[in-house]
């Protein structure tokens, strides 16, 4: 269930050339062979059926067929692909961890996902953002590209958690649909505590979720994500790091979301 994401120089029923990463992901890493075929998708979105024309000891052509949509022999997309938009915002956590949490939610299908930094964040991508969104983009396409995903995700920063509730609702205006937002955490609220299925049940909106760094969320940050109509989801379970918790919750949401879905 492989994808490959095909380059701007792409056209339809021309010749295509690979050399580089993308000649080393078709070769080396698939280890297709001369006649094999693969899914693509194009800048637009369609997918086409490459058939390996000639690999070379540096550089392979791929050709397409005449219509989008075809499916390849070898490689088939996914037949009940997430259709509910989820938006992570994620507190910035320490070292490589971003990366990880970047591939997994890819994986996962998740929409966007949204840098945020928040009081307890010890990194900051000030000075150093273009490098480092660059190495994001590059995790996204290898996530896409294993795991098959059709859905377009994308990686914004850095946004400030005061200016969350409003990015979610601008974001759901946008799209023309109504919005959940939820905040994810381990430690009981109280009265403001509320069930996730109860939150979800019979939704068919957008839903943002927003996970803490190491240090998890301040009390205050946590009150004003309330007031701003972010519903607190209480982790049930052990105490979880923060890329787990957010793989945990994006699995949670998206399996309530896409029960219809089976």
């Amino acid at each position: 269930m492989r994808l490959f994401l095909l380059p701007p120089a792409f056209r339809p029923q021309e010749p295509l050339v690979l050399t580089g990463k993308d000649y080393n992901y078709i070769v080396r890493v698939l280890r297709l062979k001369e006649g094999q075929e693969i899914t693509g998708r194009d800048t637009e979105g369609k997918t086409w059926a490459l058939k390996i024309e000639n690999i070379s000891q540096k550089s392979c052509t791929l050709i397409s067929g005449e219509n989008p949509g075809a499916g390849a022999t070898t490689d088939t997309l996914p037949s009940c692909r997430p259709e509910k938009t989820i938006v992570l915002y994620q507190c910035i956590p320490k070292g490589r961890k971003t990366d990880d949490i970047i591939r997994m939610a890819t994986e996962a299908g998740v929409t966007r996902i949204v840098l945020v930094h928040s009081r307890n964040c010890v990194s900051d991508f000030s000075g150093s953002e273009q490098g480092k969104f660059s190495r994001f983009e590059s995790v996204v396409r290898e996530a896409v590209q294993q795991s098959g995903s059709v859905v377009p995700t994308a990686v914004e920063g850095v946004t400030d958690i005061k200016d969350v509730p409003a990015h979610f609702r601008n974001l759901c205006k946008d799209l023309g649909t109504e919005g959940k937002g939820l905040f994810f955490h381990q430690c009981p609220l109280g009265e403001k505590q509320q069930d996730l299925v109860g939150l979800l049940s019979g939704f068919d909106g957008a839903v943002g979720i927003l996970i803490g760094s190491e240090g998890g969320l301040t009390e205050t940050e946590t009150q004003d994500l309330i007031a701003s109509d972010f519903a607190p989801v209480l982790l049930k379970t052990n105490i979880l790091r923060c890329e787990t918790a957010a793989i945990y919750a994006i699995g949670a949401v998206q399996t309530l979301l896409e029960t219809s879905c089976q």
